[in-house]
């Protein structure tokens, strides 16, 4: 009886656990459905002129990502992007890895970037580097706040 009761109590624990765990992983997202929350116009209203990259605004298009030192400047450079990876978090965020290659700056490399869009669409977060993606930890990445026109 006492083996019994070990035993059940053992599939309880692991059966409560996978529920636990299940509920912090992500869930993959279709491309095409992350590609309608990412493309739009994002402002970052806190920009200062000596950042880098220019993200004073950006316009995210099907396939090309514009970056422009401030609303109402000319384009500053043009990345190609491919959407590799999406997926959604617990908080209904959406995740996407990006690879972009520039088209206006030749001489600069591929850029790898990591972007959460907020779960009301509103509000864009992204780091990038220029060798892997950026790791999903938003306090230790230096990143960038964007909030959509």
């Amino acid at each position: 009886m006492k083996t019994n009761k070990l035993a059940f109590l053992g599939l309880l624990t692991l059966f409560a656990a996978h529920f636990v765990l299940a509920g912090d992983q992500k869930k993959e997202v279709p491309i095409e459905e992350a590609m309608k929350c990412f493309c739009a116009t994002w402002i970052n209203p806190e920009y200062y002129e000596d950042a880098v990259p220019y993200s004073g605004k950006i316009v995210v298009k099907e396939g090309t990502i514009e970056w422009y030192k401030n609303e109402t400047s000319k384009s500053h450079w043009c990345d190609r992007y491919k959407i590799e990876k999406s997926w959604i978090d617990k908080d209904g965020n959406v995740w996407v890895n990006v690879l972009g290659e520039p088209v206006t700056h030749i001489k600069i490399r591929k850029k790898y970037i990591l972007a959460k869009i907020s779960g009301d669409g509103n509000t864009l977060e992204f780091a990038y580097d220029w060798t892997a993606y950026p790791t999903v930890d938003p306090e230790s990445w230096p990143h960038y706040i964007m909030y959509k026109k």
